[in-house]
């Protein structure tokens, strides 16, 4: 079992998913996006959402997305890269911002263009436990069925120095079985199948180094690095 006592739990960290192009309408980002914000903001205590722009997440969603597609550097809309918009909300246990890049036509060369973070800062250290982070990852895969996703903050990301196409790592991670399935893993590191992907845990009280090279051992005994995208 994870510890109750979080590594991170004083800390601000983020959950990053990235998926493939599906090229989404308004319509069902927005669909997306609100069953996203109704499950954060029951996980986080937080009934009131903003978008970008600052307005209510209420409404007619599909046209607050579509107020917000990506431009070029001229500012002209480049359809091929969808909509980039946040929502924000506060909560007893943390304040969250989801950040969202989808509805793009293109995989992209670095790195999914299609993907999310979500910024997470404790209100209350003792209350942003390792179940917190969990449901939090949950319904983020269940909003959105990413290729990949991870659980992180900023000590285990400098150390894991993955980017690009690779495997996130972080003290949560999920694979979808299109990517690859996990069947063994390294000590100290949990993993089921979950929401048709495997779900690795690492324990709440380890350190960067630690989890990094748990799941790295992880990642090497079921053949996994990249998600594949050609």
């Amino acid at each position: 079992m994870v510890d109750d006592l979080a590594a991170w739990a004083a800390r601000e960290a983020h959950v990053w998913a990235g998926w493939l192009p599906r090229g989404e309408s308004p319509e069902t980002i927005a669909a997306c996006a609100d069953r996203h914000a109704t499950a954060i903001g029951d996980i986080i205590g937080a009934a009131m959402w903003t978008i970008s722009s600052g307005a209510p997440w209420e409404g007619d969603l599909a046209a607050l997305v579509a107020e917000h597609p990506v431009r070029d550097d001229e500012g002209e809309v480049d359809a091929a890269y969808g909509y980039v918009f946040s929502l924000h909300a506060d909560g007893p246990t943390a304040s969250v911002t989801m950040r969202y890049m989808c509805g793009g036509r293109i995989a992209g060369r670095r790195g999914p263009n299609n993907h999310l973070t979500i910024e997470v800062r404790p209100g209350q250290a003792d209350a942003f436990t390792g179940r917190v982070v969990d449901d939090i990852a949950i319904s983020t895969i269940e909003a959105w069925e990413p290729a990949a996703l991870a659980f992180r903050d900023e000590e285990t990301l400098m150390t894991a120095r993955r980017g690009g196409w690779s495997i996130p790592i972080g003290y949560r991670i999920w694979i979808a079985d299109g990517v690859g399935r996990v069947e063994t893993s390294a000590e100290g590191i949990e993993s089921r199948h979950l929401a048709g992907g495997s779900y690795l845990a690492a324990p709440d009280g380890w350190g960067a180094d630690d989890v990094v090279d748990g799941m790295l051992r992880t990642f090497s005994a079921n053949g996994l690095d990249k998600i594949r995208h050609t």
